[in-house]
């Protein structure tokens, strides 16, 4: 089975630093076969034939024993990332002054959650709500901070998932299929 592993806040401005060529090696020791990574923001590709609750335990024991910060991880099968990135919508993607943002859902993460985003009327924003993930496209400049986007620091969805933007998100369907 190939699995998608997505960190969450790691190598970022300098802080929680995770060297990527460390945790492949640290996997492969475990016994995850074709570890590879892109990027140094935490995005691993791992074959195994562990079962994902198997897996996810794992890499989640891996993570809270090798570092002094906690580290949040997503486990998720190919299949699975592919099947959802399939259902993205045609506006995330669209041309123009945008950001388009992919926030997978976290281990920690509750359906109760998305409940302010939902109550919330979407001038500036589009979210379509996903089963593992939220496909967002919101302002990149003009509007931005009158976005919901701009304002997902305080509400208990933001520690609950992992963000990447909409060329990674891509990029990690197309390395999963190689």
């Amino acid at each position: 089975m190939r699995y998608l592993i997505l960190l969450r806040g790691v190598n970022v401005g300098g802080n929680h630093r995770v060297v990527m060529a460390e945790l492949r090696q640290q996997l492969t020791e475990l016994g995850f076969d074709q570890v590879r990574s892109y990027i140094n923001s935490g995005n691993l590709i791992i074959d195994s034939s562990l079962p994902l609750v198997e897996a996810q335990a794992v890499v989640t024991t891996l993570l809270a024993t090798q570092y002094d910060f906690p580290v949040a991880a997503l486990v998720i099968e190919k299949d699975v990332y592919l099947a959802e990135l399939a259902q993205a919508p045609d506006w995330w993607g669209a041309e123009g002054d945008l950001r388009h943002n992919t926030l997978f859902f976290l281990p920690t993460f509750t359906p109760e959650m998305l409940v302010p985003l939902r109550q919330q009327e979407l001038i500036y924003d589009q979210i379509h709500y996903g089963q593992h993930a939220l496909f967002w496209t919101a302002p990149a400049k003009q509007n931005y901070s009158r976005s919901l986007y701009a304002k997902l620091l305080p509400l208990d969805l933001y520690p609950a998932v992992t963000i990447r933007n909409r060329n990674t998100t891509l990029k990690l369907a197309a390395l999963l299929q190689n």
